[in-house]
């Protein structure tokens, strides 16, 4: 088994990538059918499941009451984050989502600068203004119907980057894992109470999918933290890219869909921008890159 080194950071960037791809395609085969929220449900219970042996061997390591709101807070982020993504994903092309999805950092470094008061230079700025140049690229409001799909498409983003900005004050003093089972434990009863309200009961053949949709998704982050782990993250990244072919992919053989020519434009142009982002962090410019997952 590849654990660290150029090929296994390659490899796993690839594996997440192709992860959250078939767990996009799951989603949207479930749309109409099973309400997102839903299915944000049933996601977090797999996470639960899947992160369980690592808990009954470590234990649970109590919160301290002063973080209390802070974990909260990554909780509520973390939840919006994902309804407004399942949300998308079932209502736009899954590689146009996820050609919004790119913007994660770009909206990251800019709560890092005035929640963090980090410093961002010229470089980092005009980054941040080239990425979302190429998110109005993809949505091309005016030109094409601003759809609700893809307002949540980068609402989903926002709330990623926000996400991650509670990791970076939280991992001040609490470990990754303990950040990642409180944050799915306390998830739980914010996920179920509204999922009482539009419960459908899956069918037998709706089953797998529902199942799907949360394996893929818990492995896929999995995939991705495996995969900063293992390699620089200036190599890693570029590999990211790899989502929009398997997104196109599983878009055209499942439902027929093929992105339009500004779809790859404004995604290579968002891309580009986040990854220059992180290269310039590691020249040692304090600019958070995307490494956590919810």
């Amino acid at each position: 088994m590849l654990r660290t080194g150029v090929a296994a950071g390659i490899f796993w960037m690839c594996m997440a990538t192709l992860l959250s791809s078939l767990a996009g395609g799951m989603v949207r085969e479930l749309s109409g059918e099973i309400p997102t929220i839903e299915l944000v449900f049933f996601r977090n219970v797999v996470a639960v499941v899947v992160l369980a042996p690592w808990t009954m061997r470590r234990g649970i390591v109590r919160i301290p009451s002063a973080r209390l709101p802070l974990y909260g807070l990554r909780v509520l982020f973390a939840y919006g984050a994902m309804v407004m993504l399942f949300y998308a994903l079932a209502e736009m092309p899954i590689a146009d989502v996820y050609a919004l999805q790119y913007t994660i950092p770009l909206f990251t470094i800019l709560l890092a600068v005035f929640v963090l008061k980090q410093h961002a230079d010229a470089y980092s700025w005009g980054a941040c203004f080239v990425g979302f140049a190429g998110a109005l690229i993809i949505m091309r409001p005016g030109i094409i119907e601003l759809t609700l799909a893809a307002i949540c498409a980068i609402a989903s983003a926002l709330m990623s980057a926000g996400s991650n900005t509670t990791i970076k004050l939280l991992s001040r003093t609490e470990s990754p894992e303990v950040i990642t089972v409180w944050t799915n434990l306390l998830m739980m009863p914010l996920a179920f109470v509204p999922m009482l309200f539009v419960w459908v009961s899956p069918s037998w053949s709706q089953v797998p999918w529902v199942l799907g949709v949360g394996l893929a998704s818990s492995m896929g982050g999995y995939s991705f933290t495996r995969a900063v782990a293992a390699a620089d993250a200036r190599i890693v990244q570029p590999f990211q890219f790899s989502r929009m072919i398997f997104a196109t992919a599983i878009g055209f053989f499942m439902f027929a869909e093929f992105p339009d020519i500004w779809t790859w434009f404004g995604s290579a142009v968002i891309f580009a921008a986040s990854y220059f982002i992180v290269w310039h962090e590691r020249k040692g410019t304090p600019v958070p890159s995307n490494r956590e997952q919810n």
